[in-house]
């Protein structure tokens, strides 16, 4: 708790402190970065519950190749003389020292640009930046984003204006987002915006919400499994940190939604679940979480359009 006071002191003194720790270890467990306990014993008894523990992994070495004799690095580079990299490293490290040499005392080539944009121009692959800045050549000390004059642009959030409402409505998938928008644009109630979320997609695209006048509030429908469950917990802590209140479940939905058949999805172990379904609302967390442990999940497609037109309880 400490750490997480003094790596996000804003997320870590709300309301939501302990879900939005819970969120962010699962996240880095599913990382590989560290291992979370498999015995209920070493869980506290909070809710959701936090491990008592954590393992960091150890690893083999990865088999190294020093940098080529004959390579000069560039001044930004300098720390590679003396860092044990991988072939594949190395390779990616050139590519960085040549841009780094071909841009010198060239002010309009170091102009910032979009991730990607830069990946392309350094690599000829627009996602290789994608990977590497996850990676060791991107540890502290070493490459940053500043240094080659990028950065990463939130993709875009795809709404549509419904009313004078102060809340915004997120949708997972495309088919009910569209389901939703017909249907509420008649009388959207609160609902001033509906959002097509796309999947994890909104964990990024959620800044963009700062740019949506008079929005206050923000639910959100999707899937009822690990991941749509997670997209919206981690969407609202980086939402929190651009100003933005609290993602909420749009509860009546999920509770139609849980009214249908399940299907065949991952089994999820307890802790997990307990994390994930702390999400939702009180009334909702017991069945969800017998969902997620039994293997099973429920796509937001089974609350279609013919019964939301009938079915009025689901309305703001």
């Amino acid at each position: 708790m400490e750490a997480f006071r003094d790596a996000l002191p804003g997320a870590a003194s709300g309301d939501n402190a302990r879900s939005t720790l819970a969120t962010l270890l699962y996240e880095i467990a599913e990382h590989s970065i560290i291992g979370l306990p498999t015995s209920r014993t070493r869980w506290d008894a909070g809710h959701p519950p936090l491990p008592e523990q954590l393992r960091i992994p150890t690893t083999a070495p990865a088999k190294t190749s020093a940098p080529r004799q004959h390579a000069s690095w560039r001044p930004e580079l300098s720390w590679a003389y003396d860092a044990q990299l991988t072939a594949s490293q190395t390779e990616d490290l050139l590519a960085c020292n040549r841009w780094f040499r071909d841009t010198n005392n060239l002010p309009a080539r170091r102009g910032p640009v979009p991730l990607r944009e830069r990946s392309y121009e350094i690599f000829r692959s627009e996602k290789r930046l994608d990977t590497l800045i996850t990676g060791a050549l991107f540890a502290p000390g070493r490459l940053t984003l500043e240094q080659l004059a990028t950065y990463r642009e939130p993709p875009p959030l795809a709404h549509r204006r419904l009313g004078d409402g102060d809340t915004l409505l997120v949708v997972e998938n495309s088919d009910t987002y569209a389901t939703l928008r017909n249907l509420l644009e008649p009388a959207p109630g609160r609902i001033g915006y509906i959002a097509f979320g796309s999947g994890r997609a909104f964990e990024a695209s959620v800044e963009n919400i700062t740019e949506l006048p008079d929005i206050h509030r923000i639910v959100y429908y999707g899937d009822l499994d690990a991941e749509g469950i997670a997209i919206p917990a981690r969407a609202s802590i980086n939402g929190a940190r651009h100003g933005l209140p609290p993602i909420e479940p749009a509860t009546a939905l999920y509770r139609l939604l849980l009214a249908h058949e399940p299907t065949a999805g991952d089994t999820i172990a307890n802790e997990r679940a307990t994390s994930l379904t702390a999400w939702l609302p009180e009334e909702l967390r017991q069945a969800a979480h017998a969902l997620l442990t039994k293997g099973e999940r429920l796509a937001q497609e089974a609350t279609n359009r013919n019964e939301l037109r009938v079915e009025p309880d689901w309305r703001w």
